[in-house]
């Protein structure tokens, strides 16, 4: 199928901190992903059933609903269900990986250092959207 058929894969970027929010999504957009941009959890769940993102990126700590709750609420919408959701993070600690496992999430990214080769790579696993689907 030509390059000019195909659907950028959409990538909802959930993150309380403005500055990384846009610096990576401005990062995505270059790597040809058609990204919108959510700054609290609340925000992202008023976006996400009218974006139908195909993968979803959420900072775990936030305030108000952090980025765990946020997902809990995001996948009980069946079309977000089974889409990959990636915690993207500065809390490393073993808890919040295994509260994320549980959650569903399908990779967990920590800020800083090769974060932005970790996302990448996350994203890699993100099957190509059929052409059909709107």
């Amino acid at each position: 199928m030509e390059d000019g058929c195909r659907r950028k894969i959409r990538v909802l970027l959930v993150d309380d901190d403005r500055d990384v929010a846009d610096s990576l999504a401005e990062v995505l957009r270059l790597l040809d992903y058609d990204v919108r941009v959510a700054y609290s959890g609340e925000g992202a769940l008023g976006f996400a059933g009218r974006y139908r993102p195909d993968v979803v990126i959420l900072d775990v700590n936030m305030p108000g609903m952090n980025g765990l709750q946020a997902a809990r609420e995001l996948k009980r919408d069946r079309r977000l269900s089974r889409q990959p959701f990636i915690a993207h993070t500065a809390a490393d600690e073993p808890l919040v990986r295994q509260v994320a496992e549980q959650i569903g999430f399908s990779h967990f990214v920590v800020k800083g250092g090769e974060s932005l080769t970790a996302m990448v790579d996350a994203l890699m696993d993100v099957p190509e959207p059929s052409p059909f689907q709107t």
